[in-house]
């Protein structure tokens, strides 16, 4: 990607490694990313910034994760002087350690006088990166550097090029720039086995304009120069920097003694190396004579930690690691960091006894460190137990004991595993993973819990999990080390000592009654999704089935239990005096999750606790399912993923915990995707039960009333219902009939305590479906409390804005057949949608339509505000309850012109901030009326539009 502001040199069309950068999304975005950012290219090439920025903000609404076309727009405000620039900048410049953004930054600040805070920007740069040959402006990076050096107090600055130091200033002055010549020189990459030769990728983050160069070293010394040939693109990870591919065949590696080390520039051994691609291509599934384990006497233990890189989190981890065992000897391996700081950290350490130290002068990998960290161990304390270690856990009190402990449980235990936020099989409370790292105190809370709930039960696994793992000696000793041959910097190695344990006779456990925090991920960084990959396939190809067998593990669950009792634990541990209310809800989003938001905030300013049940739709195969147990949740920063309960069977259980809770009373906002038996919750409780009436979902199984002609049905009886449900299909999961659902509905409505409505409208159409039926009235929102509306301008062109999602009910093919009317007769008409569609493409081929992509809570405003629209439109043509779009679309100061239907149209009627068109007017007329409105003198008002007054004279 080009680096240059809008401007200075007109970009490609289409942006290099476009394609590239979507490839992770398997989904209809893909194509639409890559084309807004191909229409925001043209815009820039053509001098339309205001073009060029709405398209790249459409990138990043479908693409938010990708750093890219987030910094052509930081570039872009750049250029323009938006005073969001230096934020945007400084956000893609500290997330993804841009050097073109700490550049870009840096010259912003300086611009602007900010002269210590420009300086600060260039420091980051020069700190982890080369100096680069030329600014994207084609001017020289050593003028800009010695301008905001010496307006900030320095005397100069430095900087590493080539290799070597360069800079500006006496040598010895206060000079700008510390250079991390280990960061400076890393290397990201992978080498995996091609058969019988060698294939990978590699990169150099700080000269990213540079085509790195690597050296094949065989075991013998030999040494051959390699230069990689092809470009394969940016990473996930590393957005903006090249990646480049290399092969070496069978030939290039006859002669040359296995195994081969490819060495990067700066002699660091690539990621994947030692490899020896025949081995590979020839290894033979692990075969060892099973055994019977008998229970030794019980060995001292000693712990193991190899270390690499982040000083402070393994300074962390050693400070955690003595508090909770004093008196356990730790044996830490320093593998040829590259971080001063961490190699002072180790010296200090060992200095004052607090570890003992071993250092590799190369860097061998995680496989062979921990190797070597055993033997050191059990040469310091013979025939000793091990508790390996990652250099980035913390440990609770005593945990290391408790483990210990848990080892000698049984004969045939070879290594036991607690539970931690980031270990695989052994994660909590999210079972997959990815749970965030607590700090100490947290760490301590919650292993104390776990304590308490579930003892020293232990759970059988697969294998077990690296980052803390408690070995026995005679399990050592009979199957020896980890294979640091095959899984050269580290990852599956001890899923491969296990498989092989458990071939002869040995089995593993997790102890889910202690809790150890992760950081995760820390030392393989850009690379680990590679080396995963490569050691993986290893791994299925040593032990056939590996990845079956974890399958089975996943779908049998057996922690599941644990994890339930230590998430009740928690959820307990915030109940409240004043007790509870349960909120029924789907989990869609929409109006819906708003609402229930704001119910959920008012009961806890009220002293109560709120607690939501959602519908929990992912199957353990990671599919969707109609309906789903429902999730506990209580709005807060803590999540209880693993309270789930089914209203079919474990109702009773559900009912214990809410009358544990001092639940006063149940909320149905909305039983989509939940089990029909949800709805005996109250009566279980014996607590009042109220209704809040969100859609028609209690007597139309297409909840919007928009049938198989994707319009509005008219409200038909049972006989037109069920007609449709042939034609259209059910929007519920629910089998039951149509006048099974109405009589189901009328049920539980009369055992209310109280029906609620947004809308008279809405009361209106439940009252008759329901005779008799009393629903109160209360607003959503308050519409009175809005700005005053902007009048359109006369004349023409003219810009109409819409807001929310678009689809069939909210109107979709109105506005499809609205912009292809306003194309086809060439109207000075167009629209801007503030949000998504269901085919957003088909919109944008109109030539009359802009969408935004979908926004976050809170940014619809700005949004409209920014669209320059002249009117409002609400397209929905089914009778909403309510419609926040609407009001998104009078806060931005725009009158609206909707579909006389539902609560929108009573509304618009009410405020005369719009007018209201009857349903099913033609697309030429609705375009010729949103061309042409003005809102009436006050004094002149006009009854709404009609069909009458619509037509041609």
């Amino acid at each position: 990607m080009s680096t240059l502001p809008p401007g200075r040199n007109p970009p490609p069309a289409v942006p290099p490694g476009t394609d590239a950068a979507f490839a992770r999304v398997r989904d209809r975005r893909n194509d639409e990313a890559v084309d807004a950012w191909r229409r925001a290219r043209l815009a820039i090439a053509a001098g339309d910034p205001a073009e060029a920025a709405f398209w790249l903000d459409r990138v990043c609404r479908l693409a938010p994760d990708d750093g890219r076309p987030r910094y052509e727009r930081a570039l872009l405000r750049a250029a323009t002087g938006d005073p969001e620039a230096a934020a945007a900048l400084a956000d893609i410049a500290t997330r993804f350690d841009h050097a073109g953004a700490w550049i870009a930054l840096a010259r912003l600040r300086h611009a602007a006088g900010a002269h210590d805070e420009a300086a600060a920007a260039l420091a980051e740069l020069l700190a982890r990166h080369e100096v680069p040959p030329a600014l994207d402006d084609g001017g020289r990076f050593e003028t800009l550097a010695t301008a905001i050096a010496r307006a900030a107090g320095f005397a100069g600055w430095r900087g590493i090029a080539e290799g070597r130091r360069v800079g500006d200033g006496p040598h010895g002055a206060n000079l700008l720039g510390a250079p991390d010549l280990a960061a400076i020189r890393h290397h990201d990459g992978i080498a995996m086995p091609a058969g019988q030769g060698i294939e990978g990728w590699v990169a150099h983050p700080a000269a990213p304009w540079r085509v790195p160069r690597l050296t094949l070293v065989d075991r013998a010394g030999t040494r051959r120069a390699l230069t990689p040939r092809r470009r394969l693109g940016p990473s996930d990870q590393r957005p903006f920097v090249e990646r480049h591919g290399f092969r070496i065949g069978p030939a290039r590696l006859a002669g040359l003694v296995p195994p081969f080390i490819l060495e990067t520039a700066s002699g660091a051994a690539l990621a994947g190396t030692p490899i020896d691609p025949a081995a590979l291509a020839a290894l033979k599934p692990a075969r060892i004579r099973r055994r019977r384990p008998v229970l030794p006497p019980r060995a001292p233990l000693c712990a193991v930690m190899p270390a690499y890189r982040d000083a402070a989190a393994t300074a962390d981890a050693i400070a955690s690691f003595r508090r909770a065992a004093p008196r356990c000897p730790l044996v830490v391996v320093d593998d040829a960091s590259p971080e001063p700081a961490l190699v002072r950290l180790l010296d200090e350490a060992a200095a004052a006894g607090r570890i003992a130290l071993r250092r590799h002068r190369r860097n061998r990998g995680f496989p062979a460190a921990a190797n070597a960290g055993i033997a050191a161990a059990r040469r310091l304390v013979p025939g000793c137990d091990i508790l390996l270690l990652n250099a980035d856990i913390l440990l609770p009190p005593r945990a290391p004991a408790r483990l210990h402990a848990a080892l000698y449980r049984a004969p045939d235990i070879a290594s036991v595993t607690p539970l931690s936020n980031e270990a695989t099989i052994m994660s909590y409370p999210a079972r997959q993973g990815g749970n965030p790292a607590p700090d100490l105190a947290a760490t301590t809370r919650l292993d104390a819990l776990a304590r308490r709930v579930n003892g020293a039960a232990l759970v059988d696994i697969p294998t077990a999990i690296g980052f803390c793992m408690a070995i026995r000696h005679d399990a050592l000793d009979a199957i020896g080390g980890f294979d640091a041959t095959l899984f050269a910097q580290g990852y599956g190695e001890e899923n491969d000592w296990c498989r092989r344990a458990a071939l002869a006779g040995w089995r593993h456990a997790g102890a889910p009654g202690i809790f150890v925090a992760h950081r995760g991920g820390a030392s393989f960084g850009a690379t680990t999704a590679a080396l995963c990959a490569r050691n993986l396939a290893v791994l299925e190809r040593r032990h056939p089935g590996y990845a079956a067998l974890i399958a089975a593990h996943h779908e049998a669950d057996p922690l599941r239990d644990a994890r339930r009792r230590l998430d009740l634990a928690r959820f307990a541990a915030g109940r409240v005096r004043h007790g509870a209310v349960a909120l029924v809800a789907h989990d869609h989003g929409g109006g819906i999750a708003r609402v229930v938001a704001a119910r959920m905030a008012a009961l806890r300013e009220a002293g109560l606790r709120p607690i939501l049940l959602s519908p929990d739709l992912i199957r353990a195969d990671g599919s969707i399912a109609g309906t789903g147990p429902a999730r506990l949740a209580d709005g807060g920063a803590e999540p209880f993923p693993n309270l789930v309960f089914d209203p079919r069977t474990g109702m009773r259980a559900l009912v214990a915990l809410l009358r544990r809770e001092g639940v006063r009373h149940v909320e149905f906002h909305h039983t989509l995707g939940h089990d029909p038996a949800i709805l005996a919750l109250p009566a279980r409780l014996g607590v009042p039960a109220d209704h809040v009436v969100h859609d028609y979902a209690h007597f139309c199984k297409r909840v919007n009333l928009i049938g198989p002609a994707r319009r509005y049905c008219g409200e038909p009886g049972i006989d037109g219902c069920e007609t449709c449900l042939a034609a259209a299909g059910s929007a519920l999961a629910d089998p039951i009939a149509p006048a099974a659902l109405r009589a189901r509905s009328a049920a539980a409505f009369a055992a209310a305590r109280r029906v609620a409505a947004p809308s008279a409208d809405a009361a209106a159409r439940l009252r008759r479906h329901f005779p008799g039926l009393a629903v109160a009235v209360t607003p959503w929102e308050d519409d009175d409390d809005l700005p005053p509306p902007r009048p359109p301008a006369p004349g023409a062109p003219r810009r109409i804005a819409l807001a929310g999602g678009i689809g069939p009910a909210k109107g979709f093919d109105v506005l499809l057949a609205c912009a292809r009317d306003a194309a086809a007769r060439a109207l000075p008409l167009s629209f801007v949608l503030a949000g998504t569609s269901e085919d957003d493409a088909a919109l944008i081929a109109t030539g009359r339509v802009r969408v935004t992509g979908a926004y976050e809570e809170g940014e619809a405003q700005a949004l409209l505000r920014d669209a320059g629209a002249a009117l409002g439109f609400l397209p929905s043509i089914w009778p909403e309850t309510w419609c926040f779009a609407l009001g998104e679309l009078w806060r931005a100061g725009l009158y609206v012109l909707g579909f006389d239907i539902g609560a929108p149209a009573a509304r618009i009627r009410a405020t005369r901030r719009g007018d209201v068109l009857p349903l099913g007017l033609p697309p030429a007329r609705i375009n010729d009326i949103l061309l042409a409105w003005q809102p009436p003198a006050p004094a002149a008002r006009p009854p709404a539009l009609t069909a009458a007054s619509l037509s041609p004279a």
